[in-house]
């Protein structure tokens, strides 16, 4: 960790998130169906029906009002196909086809268009507002809490309010902060380590043809709060996101911590698979894990801060790690590691130095932050201009059935908007089927059609 961490200002208590009336909240059968439109039912606004490839089966994407929101204007876009053998989940980038991420991706850049919106900013009081996009991967961690709670590829769309902003003016110093678990919850042992080991891996890559920017990593402007946490790149402006070039960039950016992850899994442990539930591999002895390091190449002070963390991790013998099938989410999340790749993508509009973006058409950071501890996702742990740092607490309290009748007519707009834009000749999208928009009845049937 650098030496200035400990001022660097974040805010873990003061972004307090409402939760859904009470008759919205999930029912049994919603929380453990066995396919994800058992789950999405009631909370399912419009499905994209995405045309067949020889290469990859058909895949659904789904516009969904999400059940634990992280703003009062948020949802959320989903791959909803039903698992099958061949496809248990589609988890990750390289899991559905091209055209699936590129709608995804085109409907991202969409969403900033709606918010940006006169319009819409007088009709919802957006005005000095916040758009948030955040994906999170955590495929292979199916026993603890996850970065990826939820197993299928999915994009989070969020607009922040000012009035839901206004307590992160108070915000505090990481010194301040007096519980170790909470720390390592919110500032992952790799927070600093993995953006220097991805910057380096990153760079071999032809990122100037998707038109993006690798800023190398600054901890110390990070602990000062001028930079946001993860590895940082630089895109010029939200268009970026609509074309193939950016689809293929999220591709390779998968595909390179996947790489990365695997060198790494295997210099620590021998292993190059996930472990089984409830397992972990069996660390290898410090000097052979030294000796692994050093034949990959990654830099002098990248492998120093690697071997200083394997002194600090220790092996999780099975009958611990089966004990802790049975202890509280708290002491899982404490003692498991999660299961490699890790990571989280949140996409903000700020410029190289952290701070916000004047312009509504960008430019805007990729933020990459990989994780081994931490489960909380982008869209619940971010950063902000001057505040690295911002942990989002949801389910505090719930919002009135008006707010929620509210955010649904924001959804719906949304859906109208975005099926236009990806009909449109321009989008390129020929075979897309945009289906019909649903409508919030009530709170007892959700959406329907």
């Amino acid at each position: 960790m650098p030496a200035e961490i400990g001022r660097m200002p974040v805010a873990w208590h003061q972004l307090r998130i409402p939760g859904p009336p009470r008759a919205f909240a999930l029912r049994p059968e919603e929380q453990h169906g066995n396919t994800p439109m058992e789950r999405f039912r009631r909370r399912c606004i419009q499905v994209l029906e995405i045309p067949e490839t020889a290469a990859k089966p058909r895949d659904r994407l789904a516009l969904i009002d999400k059940a634990a929101p992280h703003a009062l204007f948020d949802l959320m876009l989903s791959e909803v196909s039903p698992p099958s053998a061949e496809h248990p989940s589609k988890a990750d980038a390289s899991a559905v086809a091209p055209a699936t991420g590129r709608i995804l991706w085109q409907t991202a850049a969409n969403f900033r268009r709606f918010v940006a919106n006169p319009a819409i900013r007088r009709a919802f009081d957006l005005e000095g507002g916040w758009p948030q996009l955040a994906l999170n991967c955590d495929p292979h961690t199916n026993d603890r809490e996850s970065v990826q709670a939820l197993k299928q590829f999915h994009l989070h769309l969020i607009y922040w309010r000012a009035c839901e902003l206004q307590p992160l003016q108070q915000a505090e110093r990481l010194a301040d902060q007096r519980d170790p678990d909470l720390v390592r919850q919110c500032l992952d042992p790799l927070s600093f380590l993995g953006p220097a080991l991805l910057h380096q891996r990153l760079a071999r890559l032809d990122l100037a043809r998707a038109g993006v920017n690798l800023l190398p990593p600054d901890p110390a402007a990070t602990c000062a709060g001028r930079q946001p946490l993860g590895c940082l790149l630089q895109l010029a402006h939200w268009d970026v996101l609509a074309t193939a070039a950016f689809e293929q960039l999220i591709r390779s950016l998968h595909r390179c911590l996947v790489e990365t992850a695997t060198l790494l899994l295997r210099a620590f442990t021998g292993a190059a698979q996930p472990p089984a539930p409830w397992r972990r591999h069996r660390l290898l002895p410090r000097a052979r894990i030294a000796e692994q390091l050093g034949r990959l190449g990654l830099g002098a002070e990248n492998e120093a801060g690697l071997l200083a963390l394997a002194q600090r991790l220790h092996d999780l013998p099975a009958p611990v790690a089966e004990s802790l099938r049975r202890a509280s989410a708290a002491r899982r999340m404490r003692c498991m590691t999660l299961n490699q790749p890790a990571y989280s993508l949140t996409l903000s509009p700020m410029d190289a130095r952290g701070t916000e973006a004047s312009a509504d058409d960008g430019p805007l950071l990729l933020s990459l932050q990989v994780k081994l501890l931490s489960g909380i996702g982008g869209a619940g742990l971010l950063s902000f201009p001057a505040l690295p740092s911002v942990r989002v607490l949801r389910a505090q309290g719930c919002f009135t059935e008006a707010h929620w009748q509210r955010r649904a007519d924001f959804q719906r707009r949304f859906a109208l908007y975005n099926s236009r834009a990806l009909q449109a000749p321009s989008a390129g999208n020929a075979g897309l089927a945009c289906g019909p928009i649903g409508r919030l009845r009530n709170f007892a049937t959700g959406w329907s059609r």
